[in-house]
Formats: C-alpha cells, structure tokens, sequence
C-alpha cells in the first residue's frame, strides 16, 4: 500500500497526490458530488420552512372596528336601504359585486330591502348618478327621499391580484356602515380583509400560482368578507325564528 508522501503512512489508493492523476480526479468528483448534495439537502429545508411561513398567511382574514349600538334592539330598523357602494380601490368593478352580496345578506337577516334598481331610480331623480355623491346629502334627506329606516353605507377597501414569480395572492376587503335614517347616528359599524394566496416551490407549483392569479373570481371572496362582517349585525324583524325543541305540531 503507498505511504503518503508527506507523512509516511500508508493510505488507500487514490488518495490525492499519490495515487494516478485519474484516481485524484475520481476521488475529488466524489467530493464535488457529497458537496451538491448537502447543499441540495440545505436547499430544499430552506424550502420546506419558507412554505411553512407562508402558509401561516394563507387564507388570513383581518379587520377593523367591529361595533353595534348599545340600544340597537330599541332601535332596530326594519327597512334597510343599500346605497351605492365607495369605491377606494382601482378596480371598477369591485362596487358592481359587492352591492349585490350585501342586499341579499340584509335579507338573510331578515330586513326589508328596496330592489336597487328602484333606490338608483330615486337618488337618480336628485341628480345623484355616482357613489361619490351620496355624501352631499344626510342620512335624513336619504331616509326620506328612499322611505326607510336605515342606511348601510359601503366602502370597497381591498380589491387586488398580486403576482410574483411564484407566489399569487388575492386581496378583498371592505367596511361597512349602517346608519339611523331618522337621528343619523351609527347604529352599526364593520370592516374585514380576506386573503389568499398560493406559493409554488417547483414548476407544476409555479404554473398553479400563476393559474391562481389569473383564473380567481372576486365573488366567493366577496361573499367572505360580507358573511365575516355581518356576524355581529343583529338579525331584522323578518328573521326565521328557529323551531323550538319539543314543540308539537296541532292535532299530534
């Protein structure tokens, strides 16, 4: 068995500087090849614990001030108008599907609600054509002009796509205000953001975040946000009261 040449002990073949200059390169292709590996192991860890970091924030929902009136039930309207809704994002549509999902929740609750297109028919009759200028009238001129109790005013807050590289996220978010249509005062405030996202650690990962990104509807996130929000509304006079445990139907 060769001895190294600086030591003098004996060393297997194809220990560098000893044995044949095709042994020497085996050997360091062996070493480059342990090196890939580990970092590939390092690599994929690193992986691993930035997917458990963001899907931490997958599906998060956040709000704001959640807040009902303490003498709403002495108060509760029983006719709810749902005014155009503001619009603080750049997308337009973003009104266009929420005003929808608000009517038909107030009617879940169990409050009468005018259809919109009759509510746009009377703010139309004062020169009201856009969201923006319901504010240049109270909610007593409203209450009146649109003959109901309450009015719930809407901003759209959150309405986005982001898209980078291989992560997508969808953005919805909105507050909510319904108001005394005879005092003006708040009897009921609420805000609430959704989001989802989607990260691709490979390339099928890659192309599902992009197909995310570009095929989501707005809707169901919509929806989440306005069901979230309304937990804390009070049902309305209408409300289906739930059956009573043991009640017997007449006759039996």
């Amino acid at each position: 068995m060769p001895a190294h040449p600086q030591t003098g002990v004996p060393c297997p073949s194809g220990f560098p500087g000893q044995a044949g200059e095709g042994q020497g390169l085996a050997w360091r292709g062996g070493h480059d090849e342990e090196t890939f590996l580990r970092r590939r192991r390092r690599v994929r860890v690193w992986k691993f614990l930035l997917l458990i970091g963001v899907a931490v924030f997958l599906g998060c929902a956040g709000g704001g001030p959640q807040r009902v009136s303490p003498d709403y039930k002495d108060r509760a309207p029983r006719s709810i108008a749902v005014l155009p809704v503001l619009n603080e994002t750049v997308s337009l549509k973003a009104p266009e599907v929420f005003r929808p999902i608000l009517l038909n929740k107030l009617a879940q609750k169990g409050y009468e609600i005018p259809p919109l297109s009759a509510i746009d028919g009377r703010l139309k009759e004062r020169d009201i054509h856009e969201a923006g200028q319901v504010n240049s009238l109270t909610p007593q001129e409203l209450g009146k002009i649109l003959g109901v109790d309450a009015l719930l005013y809407a901003w759209v807050t959150e309405f986005s796509t982001t898209y980078i590289v291989a992560y997508a996220s969808m953005t919805v978010g909105a507050r909510f205000e319904l108001k005394d249509a005879k005092t003006g005062e708040k009897l009921w405030e609420a805000e609430k953001q959704v989001k989802e996202s989607k990260l691709g650690l490979d390339s099928r990962g890659v192309s599902d975040a992009l197909q995310f990104a570009a095929g989501q509807s707005y809707v169901p996130y919509a929806q989440k946000v306005v069901d979230q929000s309304f937990t804390t509304l009070p049902d309305g006079p209408l409300a289906k009261a739930p059956p009573q445990a043991g009640c017997l139907l007449p006759g039996l």
